[in-house]
């Protein structure tokens, strides 16, 4: 027999070979998402319609079926009918003043786990007016997480502070109030948009006794300079000298807002961060007299007691000191830990027998899950410390610092299983896959109009995965990652998985305060896109750090979308490690493509895309999108690109990068029926959007809601655990700044699911 023809045969009956085993497999996949879905119908059937759209959607981590997708479809719609009739039937009740049986029907609408910010919301009312500010604020807080549209958003940052102080909003003229609107949104962008300095300078001097104006700074030399004037670099700071100042802002507004208590804790953090000690007392004294039931009370006593130890640090020692702590609480606020580190590092250098900096040290450590130098901080906070509450506080940080440990990794542990899964999916890495999926073929993602998919198919990065497991998983994970962070909060393995799910929820300003802690601890900031380029076709990891771009090879495609193994292993998990820690070791070499930045002639948004342009080629990464349709045109495509475009400018500090304008062009105005759809608008008119009520980890974190969960398996006290939890955030979140409320607070119930 000819050669060729053997050839010939042997190819047949290899591809006939294939076929038999897909459909091998595909049959054995069918069976499994049978008894799935039985067990869905008897959910169903027996009301409880969240667990059995749980199980539909568990089903097409199998293989994607039909009947699976349309039955996932109509119970969406009888949730969505469900979750209406509750907000009507509740409403009618609050509108009746009977808050007890609204907030009732409310909770059972939770259980249903769809629309949960405005259910949230309206909940958050309800326990208002029973008199439970706490419960009404936690409620809120996660109305807040989910709430995407910024005036919205706004509306319930002044909300929570009027929760919080009391506070209903001031009779101003219009030209004050846009100076406050301009101060909230600045309150919003701390680190990003809007810096702390200010023009007051620093205390260089405190005599005894000494006391001052309400207007001047106690001790201010006149011509001080801000604290953190020349302060070096730890990661890009690109608008570092061209950002708004928020404390300038708030300081025009002083006069204005004198009784303001929201305005005069913003002025007390503004003073802390830059080093006048004894006004940041006063104004915190005079918080504490406006609003005397303020639920931040407590803590903000505590803050003026430690403040009260600085300003007892005599001499140009303590002046250095107080100089560093500034320095300390503003890049907290900034969230430049590493510098906060230094600083803090620095002052216990000075005065190594002040106990109060071991405190905080011990606290940042434990934070960021660095559990040996937390023990060693603690431990000699125990020695220095005179007071045996004191004591005991750092007790009970020692006793729980493993446990915690050992609940963090197990939580991080299963939040990467669930990512790693979803990317290989959605990259098609078969060989990092089950081997009972080896033979399915797996389809390329397109976008959701038909008209539209040929000329977009080079905008799409992946393959397709089923969205309602996508955004159920991407929700599995946040759960997990909230415990983690609820235990260290600048835990860089838990940042770094948090990020990636936010970039997935389409929030780009969450996701990089999730990816500052990851670089503030010299760790790289990292997506996952689709890379393409003069015959290239490849996944790829895309690692952005301080020095260079490194785009990691997870495979390459042939025509038919197969993948191709890189040359050398990407990582132990394929994926060019997902999950890298502070003290991982990695291997040497990748299959890569390394980019010094001086290589990079310009980077930036290009439709759905981000552009590359170096010396000798242009290269295309288009993101890796799971919950949704990819956008591709119009501003949603932009908006959707200049998240990651953002990513290169912060922290490579490719400053020069050009993003996509975010409204719409004049041509796009005038195309006929055109929407502006988020692109989550799949998940969002299905009310299914676990990922939108993570809640940024610079928010308060709910103890009892995200860990209570978690105890059953350690030994360690629920009132233990909470306490060194309400510790360390009172050291990172304590000093949050306050919205400042525009108007008298509406508390109005609210209806609308859409």
């Amino acid at each position: 027999m000819p050669t060729k023809t053997i050839l010939l045969v042997l190819l047949l009956c290899s591809g006939l070979a294939a076929d038999n085993l897909e459909k091998t497999q595909k049959k054995e996949l069918e069976a499994g998402v049978k008894t799935m879905t039985a067990e869905a119908e008897r959910l169903q059937q027996a009301g409880q319609l969240a667990e059995a759209r749980t199980k539909y959607a568990e089903s097409q981590a199998l293989i994607e079926v039909k009947e699976v997708t349309e039955a996932i479809k109509h119970l969406d719609e009888e949730i969505h009918r469900r979750v209406k009739d509750a907000l009507n039937q509740s409403r009618k009740l609050y509108d009746s003043g009977k808050f007890k049986e609204a907030a009732a029907v409310l909770d059972e609408g939770m259980k249903l786990q769809a629309f949960q910010p405005v259910l949230a919301y309206d909940l958050a009312l309800c326990h208002y007016q029973l008199g439970d500010r706490n419960k009404a604020l936690e409620y809120l807080v996660k109305a807040k997480a989910g709430t995407e549209e910024p005036k919205q958003k706004q509306q319930v940052s002044q909300l929570l502070t009027f929760f919080t102080t009391g506070e209903n909003g001031p009779s101003v003229n219009d030209g004050d109030q846009g100076l406050i609107i301009r101060a909230n949104q600045l309150v919003d962008s701390i680190g990003l948009e809007a810096s702390l300095e200010d023009q007051g300078g620093f205390e260089q001097s405190l005599s005894e006794g000494a006391t001052a104006s309400s207007d001047t700074p106690s001790g201010q030399t006149a011509a001080s300079a801000p604290v953190k004037t020349n302060r070096p670099a730890s990661h890009s700071d690109p608008n570092a000298n061209h950002r708004s100042s928020l404390c300038q802002a708030l300081a025009e507004l002083k006069s204005t807002l004198a009784s303001s208590p929201s305005a005069t804790f913003n002025l007390a953090n503004c003073a802390e961060s830059n080093g006048r000690t004894a006004e940041a007392v006063r104004l915190l004294e005079r918080y504490l007299e406006t609003a005397p039931t303020a639920l931040d009370g407590k803590e903000s006593r505590a803050r003026i007691a430690d403040l009260n130890a600085l300003l007892t640090l005599p001499g140009q020692n303590g002046i250095e000191i107080r100089r560093l702590y500034a320095s300390a609480y503003g890049d907290l606020a900034e969230r430049k830990y590493d510098r906060a580190l230094t600083a803090f590092n620095k002052a216990s250098d000075l005065a190594p027998e002040f106990a109060l900096t071991k405190w905080d040290l011990a606290l940042l450590y434990e934070a960021m899950g660095d559990t040996k130098r937390a023990r060693e901080n603690f431990t000699r906070y125990l020695e220095l410390a005179s007071d045996q509450s004191a004591k005991d506080e750092a007790n009970l940080h020692l006793s729980t610092l493993e446990a915690k440990r050992s609940k963090y990794d197990e939580e991080v542990g299963e939040a990467e299983d669930i990512i790693a899964d979803l990317f290989n999916r959605a990259m098609n890495l078969t060989f990092n896959q089950d081997a009972n999926r080896s033979a399915l073929r797996a389809k390329r993602a397109r976008v959701k109009k038909k008209e539209d998919q040929k000329r977009a198919q080079a905008s799409v990065g992946g393959f397709a995965i089923p969205f309602a497991y996508a955004q159920q998983q991407l929700g599995r994970a946040s759960d997990h990652l909230q415990i983690a962070l609820a235990l260290f909060p600048l835990g860089a393995e838990a940042n770094e998985l948090m990020g990636l799910v936010f970039l997935q929820a389409n929030d780009g300003r969450s996701a990089i305060r999730s990816f500052d802690v990851v670089a503030s601890q010299g760790l790289p900031v990292a997506f996952y896109a689709e890379m393409r380029g003069h015959k290239q076709d490849q996944a790829v990891k895309c690692e952005l750090s301080r020095d260079r771009v490194r785009l990691i090879f997870l495979s390459s495609y042939d025509k038919k979308g197969n993948a191709v193994e890189p040359s050398k292993p990407a990582g132990e998990d394929g994926l060019g490690d997902m999950v890298v820690g502070p003290f991982a070791k990695r291997q040497q070499q990748f299959d890569s493509l390394d980019v010094a930045l001086s290589d990079i002639k310009k980077a930036g948004t290009e439709r759905g895309l981000i552009k590359l342009k170096l010396a000798q080629q242009e290269i295309y990464l288009s993101p890796i999108y799971l919950p949704s349709y990819t956008p591709v045109e119009g501003p949603q495509a932009r908006r959707f690109a200049n998240n990651y475009t953002r990513l290169f400018v912060r922290y490579p500090g490719l400053e020069d990068s050009k993003l996509g304008t975010e409204g719409m062009s004049g041509g796009e105005k005038f195309i006929m029926g055109y929407k502006i759809a988020s692109a989550g608008a799949d998940i969002a008119m299905s009310g299914f959007n676990p990922i939108g009520a993570i809640s940024s980890v610079q928010d308060v974190i709910s103890i009892t809601q995200t860990i209570r969960t978690a105890m059953a398996s350690l030994s360690v006290s629920f009132a233990s655990w909470e306490k060194s939890v309400d510790d360390q955030q009172q050291l990172l979140a304590g000093k949050a700044f306050k919205s400042i409320p525009t108007k008298p607070m509406n508390l109005a119930f609210v209806q609308e699911t859409k």
